[in-house]
């Protein structure tokens, strides 16, 4: 008996090998974008007395199946095109071999899928049946859910859904207003694990739109920066996923209109930097969010504003007294503020708590030679969301001797405005303000003309505008306020340069000017230099320096070898001390000069262009201006053979295509602009020889 059961077993083995020796293994039933459809197999290992393939469809799973396509002698991946899925359900293929021999494939499935569109910005995806059932053993164990947007090339990958759940799928949808479709595949083994071909359903697809708007984010503080000097939002991340864009509105009145004044784009950038607005002036802000189809949430409903923290040091009783506008509609609530401190750089420590109630504070105990930095933190209920205010940073520094104001210089700009620069030091900084004082062509009967308030600065320049400064000197004095002296400081006397100038025949141009003199004996050694310009620099360049300091200076500036430069010259004189004991060094300049030289010609009435001598037929100009210049020569025939704008430039006898010009008599003609800006024009004629 069992001898028997095992011969039986055999021949049912041989059965079954020689029966997959000669069938065709169906593994993929393809849907194409066309909706036609493609099948992939295996063939059968076995091709003797091999005829040809069959292909077989049917509306049923049981069919009765009919016949398509027959006599196929070869039939790769793509057995046949062309089949409406819609009403070709079922597939298998055939193979016929001689002596009416038929083996069958197995029968595939096509898939079909169902698209609903519930109005939550979600798509219902729904497929069947199986395209096999069992699932092969040499399929994948899930399926490939592919969604394709109107702006897309192709499908793209939107998920997958394992082969033991329900054929469903809900996916996010982020269009605006338009149609989308989704396929479903499953892959499955063509030769070997590498190889693989895919069961592709039908396309659905419908028309899905966006009407609902984001959430409204949560603006969390506005805070500055202390090092940037500059305004900045931070707010949470929206809970809306299609979020691509937050909207920055600014109010200078929170009860006037809001507008939108930038854009921050990407759901997870959730900070912003103001460009725009001077953080020294109260700026109200809200938010909103925007999706990717441009529907917009509210905006935030309470707005926060910077918080502007301003100063005033005591240098007498050595405080700063504080004050600083309310940090308004913190979220969670306000629980109190804190003064920050940072010393010389140090990190920044709480020297206070103040109840959110206070928005002012006394800091005492300020440390000689230090450098301070304070700011304001506003911190919400439970310490989640913090704002910090503007900077306030000074260095206090209380001197105990040579207190002083100081004059260093009074410089003539564009020959109307004088520029006086004040230095203070010493422990009336910061001191009240300054008073600057005025008298014309000498030093006395000053008049009052200004007044400078502490900027906490060292260095003050102050402009006096519209003055005679080519006909007058002008003396200047400042006098320093501060309530920690009981008589103001009083400044040196300083005053302007007049420069004057003069030139004659000889191409000399003579200079004379009153020189800067601050009247106090800080620097017993003073230099003045002098500057110039010429016609065709374009810039000053120093000519002269280090002339001996003295009442009235003279200087004579010989222009004979600068001829081709150009007529006119301008200067400017300087002075300068040497570094006092302050450590500056005081600089004056004064008004600015113009001198003319006459123009000069002389034109030769010949000369050779081959020879040792009298090569270049050239005029012979003095101070003649380049900018008007202009030398011509013509024929006999009116004939145009040579012209030059520049006065250094001759004819050497060479016509333009660089030949010479024949031996004869030619027409010149000369123009240019002289002095008294009128044109100065003669021709006459000139004799080539060879």
């Amino acid at each position: 008996m069992r001898k028997l059961i095992l011969f039986f077993g055999l021949i049912v083995a041989l059965y079954l090998n020689s029966f997959a020796q000669f069938t065709p293994k169906l593994r993929c039933l393809y849907v194409k974008d066309d909706n036609s459809v493609s099948l992939y197999f295996v063939p059968p290992t076995d091709s003797t007395n091999f005829m040809y393939y069959s292909v077989y469809w049917a509306n049923t799973f049981d069919g009765p199946y009919t016949e398509f396509a027959t006599g196929l002698s070869t039939c790769n991946t793509d057995c046949f095109d062309g089949l409406d899925p819609v009403t070709h359900n079922y597939y298998f293929i055939r193979s016929n071999y001689t002596g009416g021999i038929q083996y069958n494939s197995d029968t595939l499935a096509v898939m079909r899928t169902t698209l609903t569109n519930p109005g939550d910005g979600t798509a219902s995806l729904a497929w069947s049946p199986d395209p096999y059932n069992p699932l092969q053993p040499t399929s994948d164990q899930y399926f490939a859910v592919y969604r394709k947007n109107p702006n897309d090339f192709d499908f793209m990958f939107a998920g997958i859904v394992p082969a033991t759940n329900p054929r469903s799928f809900r996916d996010t949808i982020n269009v605006c207003n338009d149609n989308v479709k989704y396929r479903v595949q499953i892959q499955n083994e063509l030769s070997g694990p590498t190889n693989k071909c895919r069961n592709s359903s039908t396309v659905s697809q419908a028309i899905f739109q966006n009407t609902i708007p984001p959430t409204i984010p949560t603006l969390e503080s506005v805070s500055v920066n202390d090092t940037t000097s500059k305004i900045k939002l931070s707010w949470g991340v929206s809970s809306s996923s299609d979020v691509n864009s937050y909207v920055i509105f600014h109010s200078a009145d929170p009860v006037s209109t809001w507008t939108p004044i930038d854009t921050v784009w990407g759901r997870l950038n959730t900070t912003w930097i103001d460009d725009i607005n001077s953080p020294t002036a109260i700026n109200n802000y809200r938010i909103s969010a925007r999706d990717s189809c441009g529907l917009a949430s509210a905006m935030t409903v309470d707005y926060q504003s910077n918080m502007i923290l301003t100063s005033n040091v005591d240098v007498c009783h050595l405080q700063v007294a504080l004050s600083w506008t309310p940090y308004v509609s913190m979220t969670n609530g306000l629980h109190h503020y804190e003064v920050m401190v940072s010393q010389n750089g140090l990190p920044y420590s709480m020297v206070q708590n103040i109840s959110p109630m206070t928005t002012n504070y006394t800091y005492p105990g300020l440390i000689n030679g230090t450098n301070y930095k304070i700011v304001i933190k506003a911190v919400s209920n439970g310490s989640q969301y913090t704002a910090i205010s503007t900077l306030q940073s000074f260095d206090f520094i209380v001197e105990e001797s040579n207190d002083y104001v100081y004059i260093a210089g009074a410089s003539v700009q564009d020959n109307k405005d004088i520029i006086v620069t004040i230095n203070t030091i010493g422990d009336v900084s910061p001191f009240e303000y300054l008073e600057l004082y005025r008298a014309e062509d000498n030093p006395v009967n000053f008049v009052k003309i200004g007044e400078i308030p502490y900027q906490n600065s060292a260095v003050y320049t102050y402009t006096d505008y519209n003055l005679q400064v080519t006909h007058k000197t002008y003396f200047y004095k400042v006098y320093l306020y501060s309530d920690c002296i009981p008589e103001p400081l009083v400044s040196n006397v300083s005053n302007s340069i007049l420069l004057t100038a003069s030139g004659d025949a000889a191409h000399r141009n003579t200079l004379q000017w009153f020189n800067f003199d601050d009247n106090v004996p800080l620097t017993p050694n003073s230099n003045s230099f002098i500057l110039r310009q010429m016609e065709t620099d374009g810039d000053y360049v120093e000519m002269v320096s280090n002339i001996v300091w003295a009442a009235y200076n003279t200087y004579m500036d010989d222009v004979s070898e600068l001829q081709s430069f150009g007529s006119d010259f301008k200067y400017k004189v300087g002075i300068y001390h040497s570094t006092n004991e302050y450590g500056y060094c005081p600089t004056s300049l004064s008004n600015e000069v113009t001198l003319r030289q006459k123009p000069t010609i002389w034109i030769p009435n010949a000369f050779r262009p081959i020879g040792s001598q009298n090569k270049v037929f050239r005029p012979i100009t003095s101070f003649v201006s380049p900018d008007s210049y202009k030398f011509v020569i013509y024929n006999r025939q009116g004939q145009l053979v040579f012209q030059t704008k520049d006065p250094g430039e001759g004819w050497e006898g060479r016509l333009f295509n660089g030949d010479y010009a024949p031996a004869g008599v030619y027409i010149y003609m000369i123009e240019f602009i002289d002095t008294s800006d009128e044109l100065f024009s003669t021709n006459g004629t000139v004799t080539l020889f060879y």
